[in-house]
């Protein structure tokens, strides 16, 4: 089962709903900026449809909300990242890798989190670079979105196991265990020997997460 779902043609409107459970969403320019006005002014609830709205959209609002990204409120670029996040694929890559570096916490927290959804491999070695991020919460939210990007994402994060920070070192570790890549396992043996005993043992579980059996005996 996919989100996806191929026909020879364009059918009805009785066909969305019918088959898919779903009605058709066609969105003019107007509308679009109308769904804009909402997303950065109006409740809760009306901005979280309106995200969704724009998710569906496509291109044209990628460009509209990266706008949006680099010059809005503060708000206005957290519910922009959020709606880049439905918006998926490669469209406001860019600027959600510039959001990475956005003053605001949680602004940078929302841009990771929808880099890690849209499964872009490429935005891994710029996420890897926040692991270290002032924040606590970015840094682990960044770890989470990694995570999300799988083997993609463990060369930059096999290479942020030497960082001078011990829970920069942590974070990436444990980010390692969940995606379980055997391509992480050359980098997880050096982690044992690290001078932080939290990553010398989540170095451990990711190995046998990695699918390798091993008795270890120190000389």
């Amino acid at each position: 089962p996919a989100h996806l779902a191929r026909v020879a043609s364009l059918p009805g409107e009785d066909w969305f709903e019918s088959v898919l459970g779903a009605k058709r969403v066609a969105v003019a320019p107007d509308e679009m900026d109308e769904l804009l006005v909402i997303l950065v002014s109006a409740g809760e609830d009306s901005r979280e449809e309106a995200a969704l709205a724009l998710g569906r959209c496509g291109v044209a609002a990628a460009k509209r909300l990266a706008a949006l990204l680099a010059a809005g409120e503060v708000d206005a670029r957290w519910w922009a990242a959020r709606a880049l996040a439905e918006v998926g694929a490669n469209e406001g890559m860019a600027a959600l890798i510039s959001a990475l570096d956005d003053p605001d916490a949680d602004v940078r927290a929302c841009a990771a989190l929808a880099l890690g959804r849209a499964g872009n491999g490429s935005a891994a070695p710029a996420l890897a670079d926040r692991l270290g991020d002032e924040s606590a919460f970015v840094a682990s939210v960044v770890a989470d979105a990694l995570s999300m990007l799988g083997g993609r994402a463990v060369e930059a994060l096999a290479g942020r196991l030497g960082d001078e920070s011990p829970h920069t070192r942590l974070l990436a570790v444990r980010a390692l265990g969940r995606i379980g890549s055997r391509g992480a396992i050359e980098s997880l043996f050096g982690a044992l020997e690290d001078p932080s005993y939290l990553v010398r043992y989540y170095a451990h579980e990711a190995l046998e997460a990695s699918g390798l059996g091993m008795v270890l005996v120190k000389p």
